[in-house]
């Protein structure tokens, strides 16, 4: 928990068109706060606690924290507390909500990918009888997939569709490296890693990059 000095942010009266009242607002890089509260040098302890009820009460409120909603500020005779301003906070919050959408989308489109192309890589290479194998293995280590029609719904699916299939991120992460495991141990170490490097390689970049941190190849 930092305390930032004054002189390092703009500090101004402000009135704004549909407010009749003038109000201290602080711009940090480009950030706008509005002023909390004020405390005298010897409550800095009380300021502190202060700030971090505040940051506790907005954790708890949303899902996504932002470190900073809030700024402690030493002036010369005093601190004093601020606060983001709501609307900008409002907007920022649902920008990062957005962004956390895209990458679960994109989890989940390369993950479908993965699995459709190698699904076609055991038929081609271990044949009908042990790819019936390795789906009663896949289905035994996959808690979301239930039975083979699970996967066959899986096999139909547009990699790059839009339809969310309701399952967490980690579900997708267990599921990739499950798949990842498995093609490993029936097709080898070495070119288990081969094939699954391939079909990521072939993917849109922002796919590769999500599916390679997932796999950590």
């Amino acid at each position: 928990m930092s305390i930032i000095a004054s002189q390092s942010v703009d500090i101004e009266i402000s009135t704004l068109p549909d407010d009749r009242h003038s109000r201290l607002r602080l711009n940090d890089r480009g950030h706008i706060y509005n002023l909390l509260q004020a405390f005298a040098i010897p409550k800095l302890d009380r300021a502190q606690q202060q700030l971090q009820q505040l940051i506790e009460l907005n954790d708890r409120a949303v899902s996504i924290s932002n470190p900073n909603r809030y700024l402690l500020v030493r002036e010369v005779d005093y601190y004093s507390l601020w606060e983001l301003d709501r609307s900008i906070a409002k907007s920022s919050l649902n920008d990062r909500i957005n962004d956390d959408r895209e990458i679960e989308l994109e989890l989940q489109q390369a993950s479908i990918w993965l699995f459709q192309e190698l699904w076609l890589q055991w038929q081609d290479l271990l044949g009908a009888r042990q790819l019936q194998v390795f789906a009663k293995d896949l289905l035994a280590v996959t808690p979301q997939i239930e039975a083979e029609v699970d996967l066959d719904r899986l096999l139909a699916l547009d990699p790059l569709g839009l339809a969310r299939l309701g399952w967490s991120r980690l579900d997708f992460m267990t599921f990739d490296r499950q798949l990842y495991q498995l093609t490993q141990k029936k097709m080898g170490r070495q070119f288990g890693t081969k094939v699954t490097l391939d079909i990521i390689q072939a993917m849109p970049d922002s796919l590769q990059i999500t599916l390679s941190e997932v796999l950590g190849i």
